[in-house]
């Protein structure tokens, strides 16, 4: 082969490379990275149901190349998004070392059109589109949706269409997609209700009845439960403090006062209940066998309230204290009475 031959054919290759170089010069580089969507609520919780308004609408990309002036950023909202009220006012674009000037953002079909009129100190920093108030609505089925981000050169008018010398140039571009509905798993427990009662004893002595003093005894109720709306206790007897011919009156006036016949009794609940009178414990020890009135309400045959709560509770105990006192004429004999307590949660 001549040195001319060879020559030419040296010149061939290289013109064949020069131009595989503008090729590739004109291609579309498509390296948009980091490419980041979220969708939020008013309270900042990611947005994943279907048919619901997006609070707060973010698009994050790190494009290839400069976004500068007269340059558009596109952004794809994949169908059945509902993107159709979003308005100028509701776009901002931020950028890494800078923040560019938009233009007049405006919706074509699914398409959000944002133009750059003046680009950032550092046209080539990532770049936040932010979308607020509520003007994007998510599909309303359940699916994986794209939207996809590209930037345009947007020629001499700095609008997105147009032909000739004004005609858009894409130059980047990049996506990602956002999954609705079908991400959602449903967690269900159940809490069985719980309901325990104890009482401290089941017998309550009053010991020896007489015109000079009053007798006391007691007995706490303890109730655990996790009824919403807490629980009820209630007391009620078989009859007056009796035995087989004769009886002990039902207290009157509120107080058991000593060298008169009357019984009743008391609680320490200080909430709203049917028993109104109260004693605590301490008290109830201290007025056994002693000539203090003790403030004590009668029994009867239906239930009254002698606890309440209106929340769950852990170990409420209640005292009930039961006080009598007998005349010096009170027929003598064994005096003995049933009550019966029950309780009921509020479920």
């Amino acid at each position: 082969m001549t040195k001319k031959k060879k020559f030419l054919r040296i010149c061939l290759i290289v013109l064949f490379l020069f131009g595989l170089s503008l090729l590739a010069q004109n291609a579309l580089a498509g390296g948009m990275s980091e490419v980041k969507v979220t969708l939020q609520d008013g309270s900042g919780k990611n947005v994943s149901t279907a048919n619901t308004a997006i609070n707060t609408t973010t698009v994050v990309f790190n494009p290839d190349g400069n976004v500068n002036t007269n340059d558009g950023i596109q952004i794809n909202f994949q169908s059945d998004f509902n993107i159709a009220s979003v308005v100028n006012g509701d776009v901002a674009v931020t950028q890494v070392g800078g923040n560019p000037t938009k233009g007049t953002a405006a919706v074509s079909g699914q398409d959000l059109q944002i133009p750059i009129t003046t680009e950032g100190a550092d046209p080539t920093g990532k770049i936040t589109v932010t979308i607020i108030n509520s003007h994007i609505t998510t599909p309303t089925t359940n699916n994986t949706f794209k939207i996809t981000i590209k930037t345009y050169d947007l020629g001499d008018d700095n609008a997105f269409g147009g032909s000739d010398g004004d005609a858009d140039t894409l130059e980047d571009e990049g996506a990602a997609a956002v999954v609705i509905g079908t991400n959602q798993v449903s967690i269900t427990g159940n809490v069985d209700p719980s309901l325990s009662f104890t009482l401290s004893a089941n017998t309550c002595a009053l010991g020896t009845l007489g015109a000079t003093a009053i007798q006391t005894c007691q007995y706490n109720s303890t109730v655990s439960t996790n009824a919403s709306s807490g629980y009820t206790g209630y007391i009620k007897d078989d009859g007056n403090l009796r035995n087989a011919t004769n009886d002990v009156d039902d207290v009157a006036g509120g107080t058991t006062e000593y060298g008169v016949e009357e019984y009743g009794v008391s609680t320490s609940e200080g909430d709203s209940v049917d028993i109104t009178a109260t004693n605590s414990s301490a008290t109830c020890t201290t007025n056994d066998n002693s000539t203090t009135a003790t403030n004590a309400q009668d029994l009867t045959a239906s239930d009254q309230s002698y606890a309440s709560e209106a929340v769950p509770i852990a170990s409420d105990v209640v005292t009930l204290c039961h006080s009598a006192s007998v005349a010096g004429t009170t027929p003598a004999g064994v005096y003995a009475s049933v009550v019966t307590i029950t309780v009921v949660g509020n479920f």
